[in-house]
């Protein structure tokens, strides 16, 4: 350490009006945006350390708190205070020539203080330093992780052992924590850069800038620890999260404008910042943050322990169902009443996801867990799914706190759209705009204590993106339900995998829901849930041996006890299997020759009524286009219908709802169904007969569990990837070998071994077919190999395999961006909003009758852009013209058009992803251009690609 200062001077010399020595510079400056004078660096320190006390007393839980403390070596007590004093000092940072000059330096409206500033820069004490550029990031947080080890050995923190690594040293440890409170952590740092940190990092500043480091350091210590007891442990990296998500927390709501105003004290108090006025500041402080996380509801819920009979009652559940006996197996069962982790095997469906919630509460009130996640596959789901749990909350939660719809659709519009107010849970009309305003930020949604999102939306909390920690300390205090989980895409797999094993090393508690999982895809599953539960009993070893293999019950659930890692289940008999009569059909090519779905369709001529599953919306509208004109020439009866999501939003939901009405039984009246995966799959649907092409066996059996009947659709071309065309082919193997009878669900499990697990799959029925069978199984078996090799790279590491350097958490690899990395998980899509021209009036409807609403500059929330929502559409992220909105905004098409104000749609996250196509022609066919695309658009087959 190069200096050491009890007393001394700060910004002049003499006692402070209280008569005590000046020990701060109260010139140097924390945050100065949208305020009319600076506000002192030391201010900003104390209101963070002031939140964070709350949300530790709050936000965090009994046994997260503990858990903590045992790993620093202190009582809940001293944990507590310590680590608020560690929030504090989160932004020291900023005592540093390059922070003040950057900000006296400032551009625009952040220079109005450049003034005040510059007589810091002028003084000569603080000559020691360069100046240079801070982008918020950094360097100040690298400065606040590189001076804090030499300051916290000085104060008495036990160093690291002379011949061990930096990283030993629990000085370092908290730096590092410290210096990631911008989203991304900074190397760890080599034994010469910990000697001497400001010869290696010139922009942290010698002399005053160190001298003043130490004093604030000093005076926090005393202010918020009283001088208590120093740790005596480093915090593991699943515990690190949990911290530095609270301090990351506690730094944005300390760092409002709005709270800063109603926490700061008169000009003269400040400009004296000695130990009473700061004592009196802490204490306003802390009032200030109480009633903070009230309005904005975080960490005032907990689970309820409703009656069986009541969930039951308000699940509906239907008579003769599977989701009934479940779900009472679920209450009666030892294993779920402890913590852990639940994969359950039903139908899809909204009467899955009740049951779901059923064990959710199991599990939450188990955990002592303080809200839900529930994660959907599709936003066809999010509404319906928002709706289901916000009518749960108030028997599964007790307290206070709101519904968040985590879709960043929702939060570009009004408030109102992505939070909702839970009756049971209500936290009064002020306090929930409040909440609404703060939520609708960043990942701040999670934070709510119910959220609704896709898969998507919460895998980022394993990937190496800014706010990380955040995403992993919110879903720490939750039961996150999972929807659908399937082994389909191996690189989503492999993070889910790696998200339950983080989850359990929080002591979270998961639930899995699936029809179409078993054996080795299950098996992974609980074993990474086995793994980040004996993190979190403080076993890191590496397992010896293999782990017996477990096995989903179809139908029925598994429980993995997070104290023990073991592992109970149990099975429902369905009241009987029902059987599906299996045929297939070989699909050729011919000039002239009908779609082979139509042929499928009318050759069966029973009457009965159809449900064809195409591979694609394009298929899907192909095969309605055919049966049209087949059903023109020969007048059948029966209702056609076409389902898919290229139609906008708002006519979605409404086709949902009417074939889902039409479609409740197998009718006979010869009506037909052309839909896509993502419905046929998910919506109770019940047919006479299905049509499909061949799929991967987890989908084709959701599709078959639609109807009585299977008709498959076999094509020898070779289409998507090899490990698709694999499954595929292994598919169509097990289905022959099997028989012309399905027994479902009780065959379900079998088939699924067989497709998936290598040792059961059969071998060729002759030398002819197995050669090429085994060179596609290779080619599958390597496609499968990279696509999971690159989930392992993308993702961060296991929590057992940090080893105490959290630099490993955020690094990411050469290129791999945040945007590459949603570009690449699919996190972000593409929408377009059809524009309807009635003179220079642009409508969202064909009659004019709702014009397109203005989206005004500047403007933060607003109603508009909910109202857009509803008339979007869906589609392909490759279908976005390059260079994004922007390029589209001088087009011609689109001058001279009154009420599309769309060149401030780019200010907007979400809205910056919508394209307007302005809609010309006639004829029933409407077209207009995405960039180089021709869009054409119908009533009755939604968005169609032209060219």
């Amino acid at each position: 350490m190069e200096i050491s200062a009890e007393g001394g001077s700060g910004d002049n010399g003499g006692p402070c009006r209280h008569g005590h020595p000046r020990l701060l510079d109260t010139r140097l400056c924390g945050k100065k945006r949208g305020l009319l004078r600076p506000y002192p660096v030391v201010c900003h320190l104390v209101d963070t350390g002031a939140y964070f006390t709350e949300l530790w007393k709050s936000a965090v839980g009994p046994r997260m708190r503990a858990r903590i403390a045992r790993a620093l070596g202190l009582s809940e007590r001293d944990a507590g205070r310590e680590l608020a004093f560690w929030a504090a000092l989160h932004d020291l940072g900023k005592i540093s020539p390059s922070f003040q000059y950057s900000i006296s330096k400032g551009d625009g409206a952040g220079n109005e203080h450049s003034e005040h500033l510059q007589q810091i820069m002028a003084d000569g004490r603080y000559r020691h330093g360069r100046g240079g550029t801070d982008n918020g990031a950094g360097p100040h947080s690298q400065i606040a992780h590189w001076t804090l080890p030499g300051i916290l050995e000085q104060l008495g923190y036990p160093p690291g052992h002379p011949d061990g690594t930096v990283g030993e040293g629990i000085g370092h440890a908290i730096g590092q924590l410290l210096g990631g409170h911008h989203g991304c952590f900074h190397p760890r740092m080599e034994p010469r850069q910990l000697r001497h940190p400001a010869t290696f990092l010139p922009q942290a500043g010698k002399g005053a800038w160190q001298e003043q480091r130490v004093r604030h350091v000093r005076v926090l210590r005393t202010l918020i620890t009283d001088d208590g007891p120093v740790p005596t442990g480093i915090l593991p990296a699943e515990l690190s999260v949990v911290v530095l998500g609270a301090v990351m927390v506690a730094d944005w709501m300390a760092s409002s404008v709005e709270s800063i105003k109603e926490i700061r004290q008169s000009p003269e108090d400040e400009e004296c910042c000695c130990r009473e006025v700061l004592a009196q500041h802490w204490r306003g402080a802390r009032r200030t943050a109480r009633r903070s996380l009230r309005r904005q509801a975080l960490g005032r819920c907990g689970f309820a322990a409703p009656a069986e009979e009541k969930l039951l009652g308000a699940a509906g559940f239907p008579d003769g169902s599977v989701y009934g006996p479940l779900a009472r197996q679920l209450f009666a069962a030892a294993g779920p009443a402890r913590a852990g982790m639940l994969l359950v095997s039903a139908p899809a469906g909204a009467h899955r996801r009740r049951l779901g919630l059923i064990a959710a509460s199991k599990l939450g009130w188990a955990s002592e867990a303080r809200g839900i996640a529930l994660a959907v596959p599709e936003e066809l789901h999010l509404e319906a799914a928002s709706g289901e749990l916000a009518s749960w909350a108030g028997m599964l939660l007790k307290g206070s706190g709101a519904l968040s719809r985590l879709h960043p659709m929702f939060f570009d519009g009004d408030p109102a759209s992505a939070c909702e107010e839970i009756p049971e849970l209500s936290l009064g009309s002020q306090d929930l705009a409040a909440a609404h305003r703060w939520l609708t930020r960043r990942c701040r949604g999670l934070l709510a204590a119910l959220g609704v999102g896709l898969h998507a939306q919460f895998l980022p909390a394993v990937l190496p993106v800014p706010d990380n920690a955040v995403r992993l300390f919110a879903l720490s205090e939750k039961v996150l339900v999972v929807d659908d989980a399937r082994p389909r895409e191996p690189k989503s797999y492999e993070l889910l995998c790696l998200l339950v094993e983080w989850l359990a090393a929080l002591g979270a508690s998961v639930v899995l829901l699936t029809d179409t999982l078993a054996g080795a895809g299950a098996d992974r599953l609980v074993q990474a849930y086995r793994r980040g539960a004996r993190v979190a009993r403080g076993d890191r070893r590496r397992e010896e041996g293999t782990p017996p293999p477990v096995e989903l019950p179809q139908q029925g659930w598994l429980h993995v006890d997070a104290e023990n890692d073991a592992v109970t289940g149990a099975a429902i008999d369905p009241p009987e299997n029902s059987v599906v009569h299996v045929s297939s059909w070989e699909v050729r090519q011919r000039a002239g020759h009908t779609d082979p779905y139509v042929d499928a369709v009318h050759q069966a001529g029973d009457g009965g009524s159809v449900l064809v599953c195409c591979d694609s919306v394009e298929e899907a509208q192909r095969t309605f286009g055919a049966l049209e004109r087949h059903r023109r020439r020969h007048a059948e009866p029966g209702e056609l219908r076409l389902l898919h999501s290229r139609f906008p939003r708002h006519r979605v939901h409404e086709l949902v709802a009417e074939c889902t009405a039409a479609h409740r039984d197998p009718t006979r009246d010869g009506s037909v169904l052309v839909t896509t995966p993502s419905f046929a799959e998910h919506l109770p649907f019940c047919f006479d007969q299905v049509v499909t092409r061949v799929v991967p066996l987890p989908s084709l059996l959701a599709r078959v569990s639609r109807g009585r009947k299977l008709v498959l659709l076999e094509n020898a071309e070779p289409v998507g990837s090899p490990m698709d065309q694999a499954l595929r082919q292994r598919t169509l193997q097990v289905l022959r070998t099997h028989g012309h009878q399905l027994r479902l669900p009780g065959d379900g499990a079998h088939l699924l071994r067989r497709v998936y697990d290598s040792d059961n799959y059969p071998a060729a029925s002759d030398d002819l077919s197995a050669v090429p069978q085994h060179r596609l199984d290779a080619d599958a078996d390597s496609h499968e190999a990279r696509m999971r090799y690159e989930g392992q790279l993308i993702g961060i590491p296991s929590p057992a395999n940090v080893h105490g350097d959290l630099y490993e958490l955020t690094r990411a690899e050469r290129g791999l961006t945040e945007d590459h990395l949603a570009t690449t998980m699919g996190l972000e899509q593409a929408y377009v909003l059809v524009v309807h021209l009635r003179g220079a009036n642009a409508c969202l409807d064909p009659g004019g009758q709702e014009p397109v609403p203005l989206i005004r500059k500047g403007e933060k929330y607003g109603r508009a852009v909910a109202d857009l929502a509803r008339y979007t559409i869906s589609v392909p992220p490759a279908w976005a013209p390059e260079g994004g909105l922007s390029t589209q905004i001088d087009r011609e098409r689109f001058a001279g058009i009154e009420n599309l104000k769309f060149k401030y749609w780019v200010e907007w996250p979400w809205l910056n992803r919508v394209y307007p196509v302005v809609l010309s022609g006639t004829c029933g066919l409407a077209s207009g251009l995405l960039g180089s695309i021709r869009l054409g658009f119908t009533e009755s087959a939604g968005l169609v690609r032209l060219s």
